[in-house]
């Protein structure tokens, strides 16, 4: 095979192991897109066109204008909450970028990050998500008993999905059953103590399902035109919160036949007056959600203050101010999207890590679970509430999106390093075209005064190009790399396919 062809599959299997890595985790389209293209870009190729769907990452390469176009399509079946293969994925692509690891050495890294052992294992997620449950009982200001009962209903359902997961079952019949046995701890609390508040087990195994679906990703598609992908995303989320509200809905005519009264009384609590309550609620959630999504250690006090600011921000928002839910969240999320994006700059790490960890105690959850129980007794309020929820959601998403935005416009004027940890929030974009490259005219330069190039991503952002990526005394070591049987890493599917001239 020729040199200029063995490179060109070294390229291009290494942006596709980092393109599937992110879109598998939760990245939107827009990064996932930006990523690849600097991968392709910082390796020497300029006519390139990168698509993202749902689950697939095509990537075509032309030569001139009489070549044949070389293309390569990776599906990606399954979606996971992998925080640390999400960190791993972008710390290749950044490491790469910088020539801090040449091509070789990054493509191995990229095969192995789906090989690793998770930095925690299933009974410590099931504890992680246990306790999430249990601090989102008492950030709405619930008794030991319910308290205790939402963290054993929480670990339970994930303990649940999980073993549904390994036999392959469709994620809709995990949340059908999560809701179900979200209601059985209810009503065994109801038949317990009827002096308490049973219908908190529920609102907060709510919150535990519902923490973890894209919706983010799926707003910030939408909203900067990457429909395909949001569609996909849309209705992915829409069909496991279709299958919540039927395990809930069973469980509540269960609940009706035993003659357990499960239903949100007047007294329930919608905004805690102790701000410590707060405070310590929130630390619990983002810490639970933190260990249940593999987030890394030095990363997880960061993620729990994060959530337990958010919430206590809302909480003066809707307590002291007095302003409307939706309002209150949307601020919320708008200072998440922001710190969050700061945060990840400094950190080094994935932004969605905080961004998640963030929006937990934003959950509409009190809401969905109002609108269920109204569907069966006044069609009209529980359709409302419902709506409300759907209103709250969407403000959740959109504040975090544009607070991204406008983070990810401002940290070029701040960044101490050469690249960008920002997320690239941007309109569809591809390098089928040529742009040069140049280190005249609007040059930039670093603090050490090394100069700060920018590839041809389109997107703004800047990063510095290492000279090593393009010696070509690199070629030499290259293997034949159709396919590459030492990176053989059970990822490979019938989507995979590729053309060559």
């Amino acid at each position: 095979m020729p040199t200029d062809s063995t490179r060109l599959h070294a390229v291009f299997d290494l942006a596709m192991r980092i393109g599937e890595g992110l879109l598998t985790n939760g990245a939107a389209a827009s990064e996932v897109t930006a990523t690849v293209l600097r991968v392709t870009s910082s390796s020497g190729l300029r006519n390139v066109s990168v698509q993202v769907t749902f689950n697939e990452v095509t990537i075509s390469y032309l030569a001139d204008e009489s070549a044949t176009p070389f293309t390569r399509v990776r599906s990606a079946s399954y979606r996971v909450q992998d925080f640390a293969r999400l960190e791993a994925f972008e710390d290749i692509s950044h490491q790469y970028l910088s020539g801090e690891i040449g091509l070789e050495e990054a493509r191995h890294r990229a095969a192995a990050v789906p090989q690793r052992q998770p930095l925690y294992r299933i009974p410590l997620v099931v504890a992680g998500f246990a306790v999430m449950g249990g601090a989102a009982a008492l950030y709405f200001g619930a008794g030991s008993l319910v308290v205790l009962v939402a963290t054993l209903a929480a670990g339970l359902l994930i303990a649940m999905g999980e073993l549904l997961a390994r036999w392959s079952i469709p994620p809709f019949y995990s949340q059908v059953l999560g809701g179900f046995i979200a209601v059985l701890g209810a009503v065994l609390v109801a038949f317990i103590d009827d002096t308490a508040n049973p219908s908190v087990v529920v609102v907060s195994c709510i919150i535990v399902q519902l923490a973890g679906l894209s919706s983010i990703s799926a707003v910030q598609d939408a909203v900067t035109g990457w429909y395909v992908t949001a569609a996909g995303r849309i209705l992915e989320t829409l069909m496991l919160t279709v299958g919540l509200v039927v395990g809930v809905r069973g469980g509540i005519l269960f609940a009706s036949t035993v003659g357990a009264n499960i239903s949100v009384s007047a007294s329930m609590p919608i905004s805690l007056t102790s701000v410590l309550v707060v405070l310590v609620s929130g630390l619990g959630m983002g810490l639970g959600y933190g260990v249940g999504t593999q987030t890394p250690a030095r990363l997880l006090l960061t993620a729990s203050l994060i959530a337990a600011g958010s919430g206590s921000l809302t909480h003066l928002l809707t307590g002291l101010l007095h302003l409307e839910r939706a309002f209150a969240v949307s601020i919320t999320a708008l200072a998440v999207g922001l710190i969050a994006t700061f945060l990840a700059d400094r950190l080094r790490a994935p932004s969605l890590t905080f961004v998640m960890a963030g929006i937990i105690p934003l959950v509409p959850g009190s809401l969905i679970y109002r609108g269920l129980l109204g569907l069966g007794e006044d069609l009209g309020a529980g359709v409302a509430e419902l709506l409300g929820a759907g209103e709250i959601a969407i403000a959740i998403a959109a504040g975090v999106v544009f607070g991204q935005l406008l983070a990810s416009r401002i940290m070029p004027y701040l960044r101490r390093g050469d690249i960008a940890y920002t997320p690239a929030i941007s309109a569809p974009f591809t390098t089928l075209r040529r742009r040069r490259l140049s280190l005249g005219g609007r040059r930039m330069r670093d603090r050490r005064g090394a100069p700060v190039i920018e590839p041809s991503t389109m997107t703004g952002e800047m990063t510095a190009l290492s000279s090593s990526m393009f010696d070509t005394g690199e070629l030499a070591e290259l293997a034949d790399l159709e396919p590459p049987s030492d990176l053989e890493d059970g990822t490979h599917r019938r989507g995979d396919h590729e053309e060559t001239p």
